[in-house]
Parts: structure tokens; C-alpha cells; sequence
């Protein structure tokens, strides 16, 4: 059986096209300069420095190292190909997702605050399904109002709320699908 490291891989490696492969390939070579086939601190310090003294930003050991940790999947203390493809595109990913929740925000951000009220709120999630009860608004508000100023701020309260929502949301559309195929079933058996 697979480990999931290489079911990972494989499935990251498929969503790319040959021109993002040959420009991950590219990136990691420039750091494997020994051609070790794997990158460590040093190999990121060294390349780091290069990049840097072009900027003419300092660059310390505590970058390279962090660099490492970010990307070392197995903890072994050596980054391969492998690791750096599926983490960048992780993180990729998850730059993507925290844009779109962060522009569904500003949107609904209508005195452009930085935060939403409650009738803000109420606009946002009545965007996203039928009807908003004034109960849920209430807790959502409660739950993640770290001020207690009656505001929700652009934060990870706001992802895990939103988040929470869409997916309530969805159980319940696939609920009412459901019933109502069920229904169907019932008082048209001929349609099957």
C-alpha cells in the first residue's frame, strides 16, 4: 500500500502542468547546488544570501532554518523534491482560500471598517443560504467578537465561522435534497 506522502505527492503532481513542474524543478536545482538531491539549511542560506544581496536584504541563519521546518514533511532535517512541491502548493492553496474569504469580507464590509456589524453579518450569511435566524447571528456574534464591541474582525474567527456556515449550509441542502427525492420516490414510484 502507498504511504500518503507518495498518494500526496502524486495527486499535487497531477494538478500541475509540465510548465509549473519544470518551475518547481528549476527553483529547487538553484538551491541543490551540490546536486545532493536534497536541500538542508545551509543550501537555503547559501541561496537565500544570493537572492538577498540583490535586494540588499540581510539574511540570517534562523530564514534557512525556518525555511526547513516549514517544508521538511517527515522531520528528517533534508527537504526533497517532493516536500518542496507539495508545500508550496499547500500553501499556495491556502493563500488562494484565505484571499477569497478575506474579498467575501470586504464585500460585505459596506462602511469599510475593517469589521462587520450585525446587519453586516446578517447580509453576508443571508448571501449564502435562505434565512438567518436573529439566534444565530447572535451566537456567531458572541462566539467571535474577541472585542465584545459587537463586531466581527477579519480573522481566523471569521474563516472558522463562515466556514462553518457554508458547511452547515450544505448539510442542509443536501438534507432537503434528499427529502425531497425521497418524496418523489414515494408519490411517483413510475419515475424510477
Amino acid at each position: 500500500m502507498a504511504s500518503n506522502k507518495y498518494v500526496r505527492y502524486k495527486k499535487v503532481m497531477q494538478s500541475l502542468c509540465p510548465s509549473e513542474v519544470d518551475m518547481y524543478r528549476d527553483a529547487f536545482n538553484f538551491f541543490d547546488k551540490s546536486k545532493k538531491g536534497y536541500l538542508v539549511a545551509d543550501d537555503f542560506e547559501r541561496a537565500l544570501t544570493t537572492i538577498n544581496s540583490i535586494t540588499e536584504t540581510p539574511t540570517s541563519r534562523e530564514d534557512a532554518e525556518s525555511l526547513v521546518r516549514e517544508y521538511d514533511v517527515n522531520g528528517d532535517g533534508k527537504i526533497t523534491f517532493e516536500e518542496l512541491v507539495v508545500s508550496i502548493v499547500k500553501r499556495k492553496e491556502t493563500k488562494d482560500k484565505d484571499s477569497e474569504l478575506q474579498k467575501l469580507f470586504q464585500n460585505f464590509d459596506s462602511d469599510g471598517d475593517g469589521a462587520l456589524n450585525k446587519g453586516e453579518l446578517i447580509a453576508l450569511l443571508g448571501s449564502i443560504q435562505e434565512k438567518v435566524s436573529a439566534t444565530d447571528i447572535d451566537e456567531i456574534l458572541a462566539d467571535f467578537d474577541e472585542n465584545e464591541t459587537g463586531l466581527m474582525q477579519y480573522n481566523a474567527g471569521f474563516e472558522e465561522s463562515i466556514l462553518q456556515e457554508i458547511g452547515r449550509v450544505q448539510r442542509v441542502y443536501f438534507a432537503r435534497t434528499i427529502k425531497r427525492e425521497t418524496k418523489q420516490k414515494t408519490l411517483h414510484p413510475h419515475l424510477l
